[in-house]
């Protein structure tokens, strides 16, 4: 599990400097499809490395601005700022979940 975790971090990274942000789901697929060896792990890898990769984005771009432009977002939807990180992290970890473990089922090992 950790290989696919890393496997994922690294290459949702490179490819979201330079593609749209649903890119994620190839390296997420790729994981799933090498590294676990049971389906509840290869959607803890996803959620796990998509979630934690897009919350660390997230909050360095934030540290980049200080935190000005999270702040007007949290103000616009008239929600706290923890809800708008909450909903960036959700929006990653869900995606990258059901990716890895798409990538894992392809095989037909969830039988």
């Amino acid at each position: 599990m950790k290989a696919s975790v890393v496997i994922i971090v690294l290459g949702s990274w490179g490819l979201m400097l330079f593609l749209p942000w649903w890119t994620i789901i190839f390296p997420c697929f790729i994981a799933g499809l090498i590294g676990p060896d049971r389906g509840y792990k290869a959607f803890v890898a996803g959620l796990v490395a998509s979630g934690g990769l897009w919350l660390a984005l997230a909050l360095f771009a934030d540290f980049q601005n200080s935190g000005v432009l999270t702040g007007q977002m949290a103000s616009v939807m008239d929600l706290p700022v923890w809800a708008v990180y909450a909903a960036t992290l959700f929006v990653g970890a869900v995606t990258g979940a059901f990716a890895c473990l798409a990538g894992y089922l392809v095989l037909g090992r969830g039988r």
